[in-house]
């Protein structure tokens, strides 16, 4: 069997070398003329899987990616081949949930919003948005959640729609791209939408570009009523507007799911998907590649309440990851302007910083810490020590 896997999957060749014959392609460099004699490619969302590019994919059975999303694979046509797909469909849950927390402790700090007296709405229930709301259970933030396809299919939460969505104080999108059906995601966040949201609202967007009208946006933020949005993804990357960057809190290359853990699961995920594709047990595990718990000291102003107080959270959570420093850079980057603007998007991406998620760090407390806080603690992704 011979793998052809991109080069920015972490760990691929670590992973994929005991299973047959391995090469790797660097990143948007794949030919049609490489895919010949392949019997799977592994690939990342950088590579798209077109009719075009399988010209020559003579022995091709099995593509892959180590990505949640699957808008940069031609399915249809793969289908008609009788090729099989997959993804890795909540690798990244964890750290997307993470970012938006981050995000809402960050504009709790800049007294954009109380977290002690918001609701948030959480567009889409499926990976990320249920790893959303066990994060914001686990913070004390009451959340809604709106999914009409799962509705449809029965769904034993309680879901809402989405004009019930529009009221939150947060409102925060994690839908994949559908162009077209009964449930298209396309301007889902259409002029109508945003001409109802005010200035004590905050929006963000960390699924698709696509799903919010960026012409309407870019007009509302023009308006003084305008809410507070942040963007980790935009219409046309990586040829993004730069004009839609200043009127934008914070803003970030398409990184709210690039942590450590959520590329290496990515690849354990596709590892044991190719396992299985060829019949073979797998062997490796994810505990193999990340290193083990850091260690953390943390002082809570009071151990011995029920509940982390926001202050302490926003402390602690913002000390593992700040979405500002990824705003910072990512500005900084392209004022820099050595590259066109969507150089500097594929550059920053690709180049991101090492982040890790909270399951990395053990935190050192209080003996006499609650057990209110150590659940709590322990649900958010800590180690206790």
């Amino acid at each position: 069997m011979k793998i052809l896997f991109e080069d920015s999957i972490p760990y691929g060749r670590e992973y994929f070398s005991e299973l047959g014959e391995v090469e790797a392609y660097h990143w948007q460099t794949l030919t049609p003329e490489a895919l010949k004699d392949v019997d799977v490619l592994a690939i990342r969302s950088t590579t798209k899987i077109t009719p075009a590019l399988l010209q020559h994919a003579n022995k091709l059975k099995f593509v892959t990616t180590a990505t949640a999303g699957t808008n940069h694979i031609d399915k249809n046509y793969l289908d008609a081949q009788g090729m099989l797909w997959n993804s890795a469909a909540g690798c990244n849950a964890v750290a997307v949930a993470e970012y938006v927390l981050s995000t809402i402790l960050l504009a709790h700090k800049a007294k954009k919003l109380s977290v002690e007296n918001i609701t948030v709405g959480i567009v889409g229930a499926g990976n990320v948005g249920t790893a959303l709301s066990g994060l914001l259970r686990a913070a004390n933030i009451p959340y809604l959640l709106c999914d009409p396809p799962l509705q449809e299919a029965g769904d034993s939460r309680e879901l809402v729609d989405m004009s019930r969505i529009l009221t939150c104080d947060v409102i925060t999108l994690h839908v994949p791209f559908v162009d077209d059906g009964p449930h298209s995601t396309g301007n889902l966040i259409d002029e109508e939408a945003l001409a109802g949201l005010n200035e004590n609202q905050l929006l963000i967007n960390a699924c698709r570009g696509e799903v919010i009208n960026e012409n309407a946006l870019l007009t509302r933020l023009e308006q003084t009523d305008s809410p507070t949005v942040v963007l980790d993804v935009f219409d046309n990357e990586p040829n993004i507007n730069p004009d839609a960057l200043t009127p934008t809190w914070l803003v970030s290359p398409h990184i709210a799911g690039h942590s450590v853990e959520g590329k290496v699961r990515g690849t354990q995920m596709v590892y044991e998907q190719i396992c299985d594709f060829a019949g073979i047990t797998p062997s490796k595990r994810l505990s193999d590649f990340l290193s083990a718990p850091a260690p953390i000291a943390f002082q809570l102003s009071n151990p011995s309440a029920e509940r982390l107080s926001a202050d302490d959270m926003v402390a602690l959570l913002l000390a593992v990851y700040n979405v500002s420093d990824d705003d910072k850079h990512f500005r900084q980057q392209v004022a820099e302007n050595k590259l066109s603007i969507g150089e500097t998007f594929a550059h920053s991406r690709k180049h991101y910083r090492t982040r890790r998620e909270c399951s990395a760090y053990t935190l050192t407390i209080d003996d006499k810490t609650s057990t209110g806080i150590r659940h709590q603690l322990n649900a958010l992704g800590f180690t206790l020590s």
